[in-house]
């Protein structure tokens, strides 16, 4: 049976893992989740654009992570070869005078380019702990992020998923340990799936600043408010031990969903009951205007 519950009625918005097995097959998605065919190929073509004209700000990587970066371009080309019959799947140059700038990029730069998930990459760092043992901790050390939900790449770089949350509240009392221990129990093979909504004006995948956000104009109708879906998956990298982490990102607007049963009437209740820290995160008041107006 096919669950027509607008995602957030389907998720909720507590703050929690989540995480489902995922097979190989699924591991990156060919279709968008609403149905969009034309999505792929824009989302990979804005991709290519933004690392033309801003690769500082999309891509970073630490002098370390070459080798886990051919790991993930041998993994991206074989998942595409498998199971991605109708797209592009090779980005090795056929024509010799493209060979030099191809040749120049960093591994994972050239995976990110053949799909549209942007690739981060994470590895085990030891540090001293308070009991005098050592523990470890998991640092951002690449990643090619060209769709970033209100987040700075350069401010997260070398920094471990504690310090990455820091922004988001009640991370520290609900996820760092789980999310600490869920990574330091990883084993290589299996792949774990979670989905992350939040809310939006416009269409823009490429929103870095949180502070720009707006607040919607209207109501539901004109289509500003939408819903931003992100697709996550964890994988470990056999070779090198590091953990890839895989975001695919779709932009849908809320109206699609303003026949659906109690769907707007939901979320409206949800920005309403989270805690104030949550709602000023979440922009909850930048957006409850327009939901009023349509329920």
């Amino acid at each position: 049976m096919i669950d027509e519950r607008a995602p957030w009625q389907r998720l909720g918005f507590k703050l929690k893992l989540g995480l489902r097995a995922r097979s190989e097959a699924e591991w990156l998605p060919s279709n968008d989740l609403f149905g969009n065919r034309a999505a792929r190929a824009k989302q990979i073509a804005l991709k290519k654009r933004l690392l033309a004209k801003h690769h500082q700000d999309v891509f970073s990587a630490m002098p370390c992570t070459n080798a886990a970066g051919d790991e993930v371009l041998a993994l991206v080309r074989q998942h595409l070869t498998a199971y991605h019959h109708d797209h592009a799947r090779d980005d090795r140059p056929h024509d010799d005078r493209m060979a030099p700038a191809v040749a120049g990029l960093h591994p994972l730069d050239r995976a990110a380019r053949l799909v549209p998930e942007d690739l981060l990459l994470l590895a085990p760092f030891p540090e001293a702990a308070a009991d005098d043992k050592t523990a470890v901790k998991w640092h951002l050390v690449a990643a090619s992020l060209c769709f970033p939900a209100h987040w700075v790449l350069a401010e997260k770089m070398n920094k471990p998923l504690a310090a990455i949350h820091d922004p988001v509240p009640h991370y520290d009392e609900r996820l760092a340990g789980p999310v600490d221990r869920f990574f330091d129990k990883m084993t290589i093979g299996p792949i774990s799936a979670r989905m992350n909504w939040s809310l939006q004006i416009g269409t823009d995948l490429f929103t870095p600043h949180r502070a720009q956000r707006q607040a919607a104009a209207g109501d539901l109708d004109n289509h500003q408010l939408c819903l931003r879906l992100e697709n996550q998956t964890l994988r470990k990298l056999p070779q090198t031990g590091f953990v890839l982490f895989t975001i695919r990102t779709h932009i849908e607007p809320v109206s699609r969903w303003k026949h659906t049963p109690n769907a707007l009437d939901d979320l409206a209740k949800m920005l309403n009951n989270m805690s104030r820290e949550s709602q000023s995160y979440k922009g909850a008041l930048l957006y409850a205007g327009a939901l009023a107006k349509s329920t």
